[in-house]
């Protein structure tokens, strides 16, 4: 099967409090520096919000027409999920279909409505919720749940070190953990889940730092789902 390269945890100029980049770039710009670092998939997982993805979506296509050169753009949120005293990133990637949709759907099972703050506040959001609930409602909406940094360092927490991990990564639903450093990926070794590495871009300068390659079938959203619901291996 053809190889792709995948970027899955992004951030673009929507939220002006949280990018680092210049707020005058365009969802061209974006587009274009992910296929000049070689990407062939890029998902948006701005905190909270899809707004921004539909403008990718056209940016790519458009950028298509004109260069013959096709970016995936996958729409998605990063949502930050409070249980106990854990807190969870879970990246919710959605069909490009109807990701508003779905994403509304989302938000109002866990008890929110959309828009769910102004833009500057949407990185500061948290829900309650028993994540692995949530993994279970992204799988029934059809999209593809992954567990974001499982080895950041908040102050003196990092969730890998936390009991609620291994739990998370014993669910079905959960169908990958991002790692930021690759050498942390033998500690999840023992878990049947597909271990990612993705940029966490906040500018187009990050865009592709860090980046996972799969086999798919063909450059689509239900491809990219299948090949990570399969595949349990390193691919950072």
């Amino acid at each position: 099967m053809p190889g792709y390269a995948a970027d899955l945890h992004n951030h673009t100029p929507l939220l002006p409090c949280d990018y680092r980049g210049s707020l005058e770039t365009t969802p061209r710009e974006i587009v274009e520096t992910a296929l000049s670092a070689g990407l062939d998939v890029y998902a948006a997982t701005d905190h909270f919000s899809v707004e921004y993805c539909e403008r990718l979506m056209d940016a790519a296509e458009e950028v298509a027409a004109e260069m013959g050169r096709r970016l995936l753009v996958v729409p998605g949120a990063e949502l930050k999920v409070r249980h106990g005293n854990d807190e969870v990133h879970i990246l919710a990637l959605l069909p490009p279909e109807h990701a508003m949709r779905t994403f509304d759907e989302l938000v109002n099972i866990l008890g929110l409505t959309s828009p769910v703050a102004p833009l500057c506040e949407l990185h500061r959001v948290t829900v309650t919720y028993e994540p692995r609930e949530v993994f279970k409602i992204i799988d029934a909406l059809g999209g593809i749940g992954i567990v974001g940094h499982v080895d950041r360092v908040f102050g003196r927490y990092r969730l890998l070190d936390s009991p609620l991990a291994d739990t998370l990564l014993s669910s079905a639903y959960v169908r990958a953990v991002e790692v930021v450093d690759s050498r942390h990926t033998a500690m999840l070794a023992g878990y049947d889940v597909t271990v990612v590495s993705s940029s966490d871009s906040h500018s187009t300068a990050e865009i592709g730092r860090r980046r996972m390659h799969l086999e798919m079938a063909d450059l689509s959203f239900p491809a990219l789902r299948e090949t990570l619901e399969a595949l349990v291996a390193l691919v950072v």
